[in-house]
């Protein structure tokens, strides 16, 4: 009970409790005094007995919530994005979409989480889901104003967090039969996303205004972050969009379609680099790995983290520091910084006791 700021809110939220039950509602201010003023006058009105509940919730069915967002939200999202959700809501509506949202508790979306556990969906695929349906909630209670609680986070906090700091990045002999095994059209696709790091969507959805062969860069106006990058282009990068561009549709504006003009798909992409490590005898690499491939061979290259960090667009250097343990001779020459002061100094590098419990001096 009180005053408190959600993570998935601008606003400040209260909470009360009347007649048993925990109504939580938003104070539609960002400023804090104005939130406590809001919430102590709604505590005022509780205790003088004249608060009533003003909102009516309508019967509106989560399947009319679902169209909804997929209509007035998630197109504003990246196309990748947008597709993601709209995969995301059919595996939801399935189950959901018969319910009013008014019914649809902690309880119900449990048991939804219960039955996709069965059907063996990892982990991270569950909270991915999850996290969906809880932003949905949040938009139907601040925005559209259909329920007043959200039952996801109660459901959440049970299933804990998923260790996303995977590194996974190309060895010896696996770049070679990869592309030795991937068809013609992907092989510059794979060059691209190993020598600029860029995400699978921005690769796919690349045209040639976003190239600048003078500069020797990549432009990509909007990443994931929702900020633009420009990428600076290696030599065999370089050589690998000159020879698209020898051959390129006339009509299509894309670097990366078929004879037709057409561009590909990521669904595409990914599909056909599976079947190619599949031929090529190479476990557990996905698309999205060549970006670690490329920050992999920069970090151990000796390539300060911070540009890592730029050039992958991260908008935290925290995402960027799981590529830290792969310069260990980094570390190494920085620690031979203390070598070299003891040197200087003359004093004693180190005293432990021997097997007869008699103290050892390393000196010069």
């Amino acid at each position: 009970m009180g005053l408190y700021k959600r993570k998935d809110s601008q606003f400040y939220w209260m909470s009360f409790r009347i007649d048993g039950r925990r109504i939580t509602e938003s104070s539609k201010t960002r400023n804090k005094k104005q939130a406590e003023m809001i919430y102590a006058k709604k505590l005022t009105e509780i205790n003088e007995g004249k608060w009533f509940d003003k909102v009516t919730i309508p019967n509106v069915t989560m399947e009319e919530v679902f169209d909804r967002y997929l209509k007035e939200v998630s197109p504003n999202l990246s196309p990748t994005t947008d597709a993601r959700n709209g995969q995301m809501v059919k595996n939801l509506r399935a189950f959901l979409g018969n319910n009013f949202i008014k019914d649809v508790t902690a309880s119900v979306v449990s048991r939804y989480k219960a039955r996709i556990l069965e059907k063996g969906y990892s982990k991270e695929t569950i909270l991915r889901e999850l996290g969906l349906l809880r932003r949905i909630f949040n938009i139907a209670i601040e925005e559209w104003e259909l329920c007043r609680e959200n039952p996801v986070p109660k459901v959440l906090r049970t299933l804990g967090k998923v260790d996303s700091k995977r590194v996974r990045y190309l060895v010896p002999g696996e770049l070679e039969r990869l592309m030795v095994a991937s068809p013609s059209w992907l092989k510059p696709i794979i060059t691209i996303a190993r020598h600029t790091g860029l995400r699978r969507s921005n690769i796919i959805e690349l045209t040639w205004p976003q190239v600048d062969f003078a500069r020797r860069i990549v432009t990509v106006p909007r990443t994931k972050n929702g900020l633009p990058i420009g990428i600076p282009l290696t030599e065999l990068a370089t050589k690998t969009l000159a020879e698209l561009q020898k051959v390129r549709h006339l009509h299509s504006s894309f670097v990366f379609c078929d004879d037709k003009g057409v561009p590909h798909t990521p669904d595409r992409a990914t599909t056909a680099f599976r079947r190619a490590c599949q031929s090529a005898e190479i476990k557990n690499l996905r698309f999205h790995d060549l970006r670690h491939d490329f920050a992999s061979n920069l970090v151990q290259a000796g390539v300060d983290i911070h540009v890592v960090k730029e050039l992958l667009g991260h908008s935290d250097l925290r995402m960027t520091l799981r590529y830290c343990h792969l310069a260990p001779e980094n570390l190494r020459s920085a620690i031979g910084v203390l070598d070299a002061k003891e040197k200087e100094s003359g004093y004693v590098l180190a005293t432990f006791p021997n097997k007869n419990g008699s103290a050892i001096k390393l000196t010069r």
